[in-house]
């Protein structure tokens, strides 16, 4: 038996994204009302990035507070330890740039560009491996909803050190207080960048920031007017960074410090106080408990939820770690709307695969591409937004990518490596495209699935295909589904020991057609 991942056309990719629907939909299994495995492999999927049956296995143990409360109560004890060393490369000086000739400038422009690009890959390829071996995947799994969340892109500000520093900042304050996380990125030098507060004078305010500060980061449309964000870009300005340190810089000859009004509070008002008139609202405790339930529970947060959650996040000060164990402990976060209903990020897809197989990720830079090519570039979202997730995730492209990501995982990443406009072509066997700046990571290798079969028993084809399906899916599949898998695995056999060496390659095949199920695109 072969797997081939050819191109889906218009017609297939519909019939997929009606699937997903459908499964979305209905065919799940009701709402877990007592603590069990497939609750507790629920919970490790959303509040990380799903693990092992052993991992699923222990938290079933500690009970659904026992497991929610040992994801929060991280160990600290290895925070900074991996930390790159990051080099700045700023802007030449421009008197100095003037004096020299065209050619010589641009020379020094495009090596520079080089340099911070060759930077940012590893820096990629740091957080990729981060996410894939952390022994806190709720914190890696509360980065990336914050990079999402308060969004900053390398396009916008040209330097991977600015951006590794903010992803640093999230790191820090992922579980901690979000008053003083939101003072922190109003003062970050990325952000301050991307949405050109670094521009924001008194005598010619500039409105980017204020405008996504109220609208995407604290309250959502509706919840302001056009004077608010005009008086809150005043009280911001003077706000910079100094580009010879890459530094927050308050410049106050460059603020106004006039009498301001923002959303009725009058006074002469700076960004702190227009952060502390933001969350005396409560719509702001609102507006991030929906972004925080559409990103680890479901597209729908329910109204009820939502106010009862805000509410407590209110009077807890606006603390993350409570917030989220009320939203973790909940009867709705288990509902039957909730579980396997929704799609994948392509980072939940790579990173819950290697973490579910326990594949040791090797070619870092295979998994950085396959990201892009899925549609999830980390330090580019597509816009300030972040990404939209949910169905937005597939496309015939993207879909393409995904089963061809996962195949890789499984069957590995050798052969040429070529440049980076390259496309991911789509037979195995072919070549898999990456960059070319950065020194390029070594080739992932077949994964060997026999270790985690081995030890448990499994002498019949049906026992393999029924551990590879509940432990890539958390579930089991309808019988007629089932049979599929155990006919196709047993003509693909060399022996009657399913685990035998030479079925290596059969189980591999196995677990390539598991992954390029409808179910499997669902978290």
């Amino acid at each position: 038996m072969t797997l081939h991942c050819s191109r889906a056309t218009p017609r297939s990719a519909m019939t997929i994204l009606c699937g997903l629907a459908a499964l979305a939909a209905g065919g799940r299994p009701g709402a877990a009302e007592e603590w069990s495995r497939p609750a507790a492999a629920h919970l490790l999927r959303r509040a990380g990035f799903g693990g092992t049956p052993e991992q699923i296995g222990f938290l079933a143990g500690l009970g659904r507070t026992g497991a929610v409360d040992y994801l929060l109560d991280i160990p600290t004890d290895a925070a900074g330890a991996d930390r790159l060393p990051i080099a700045a490369f700023e802007e030449p000086d421009p008197q100095e740039m003037r004096m020299l000739p065209e050619a010589e400038r641009q020379r020094l422009q495009m090596d520079r560009r080089r340099r911070d690009l060759a930077q940012l890959q590893r820096i990629r390829r740091q957080w990729v491996d981060r996410m894939i071996t952390t022994p806190r995947p709720l914190e890696e799994k509360m980065v990336l909803f914050w990079h999402g969340h308060l969004t900053s892109g390398h396009r916008e500000v040209r330097s991977s050190k600015l951006l590794y520093e903010q992803n640093e900042l999230f790191r820090r304050y992922a579980l901690g207080n979000y008053r003083t996380l939101l003072l922190e990125v109003c003062a970050d030098p990325a952000m301050l960048l991307y949405l050109n507060n670094a521009q924001n004078v008194r005598t010619a305010p500039n409105e980017n920031f204020a405008r996504e500060l109220l609208e995407l980061f604290t309250l959502g449309p509706g919840h302001y007017s056009e004077a608010d964000i005009k008086e809150t870009a005043r009280a911001f300005t003077g706000w910079g960074v100094d580009r010879r340190t890459g530094t927050f810089r308050f410049r106050p000859r460059l603020h106004d410090d006039g009498v301001k009004t923002v959303l009725g509070v009058r006074g002469r008002l700076n960004g702190g106080d227009v952060v502390d008139i933001i969350l005396s609202r409560p719509r702001a405790a609102e507006h991030l408990v929906e972004r925080l339930w559409r990103f680890f529970a479901s597209d729908d947060p329910p109204r009820a939820v939502v106010r009862r959650l805000a509410a407590g996040f209110r009077r807890g000060r606006y603390e993350l770690k409570p917030l989220l164990r009320a939203m973790f402990r909940s009867d709705a976060f288990y509902a039957e709307s909730v579980l396997h209903a929704r799609v994948k990020s392509p980072v939940e897809l790579l990173v819950g695969s290697m973490r579910a197989l326990e594949i040791p990720p090797v070619d870092t830079d295979a998994f950085v591409l396959g990201l892009r090519l899925m549609g999830q570039d980390l330090f580019q979202p597509p816009t300030v937004k972040g990404w939209d997730g949910g169905m937005d995730w597939i496309n015939t492209a993207t879909l393409f990518n995904r089963y061809n990501v996962t195949a890789r995982l499984i069957g590995g990443t050798g052969g040429r490596r070529r440049g980076p406009a390259a496309p991911m072509s789509g037979a195995a066997g072919d070549d898999w495209a990456m960059d070319s700046n950065p020194p390029p990571s070594e080739p992932q290798p077949p994964f060997d699935p026999l270790p985690m079969l081995r030890g448990r028993g499994l002498r019949r084809a049906e026992d393999v295909v029924d551990h590879c399906v509940w432990r890539l899916l958390g579930r089991s599949l309808p019988p007629e589904r089932r049979e599929v898998l155990i006919d196709a695995f047993r003509r693909d056999l060399r022996g009657p020991d399913p685990t035998a060496p030479q079925n290596a390659g059969a189980v591999r095949r196995l677990l390539m057609l598991i992954v390029a199920m409808p179910e499997y695109q669902l978290s």
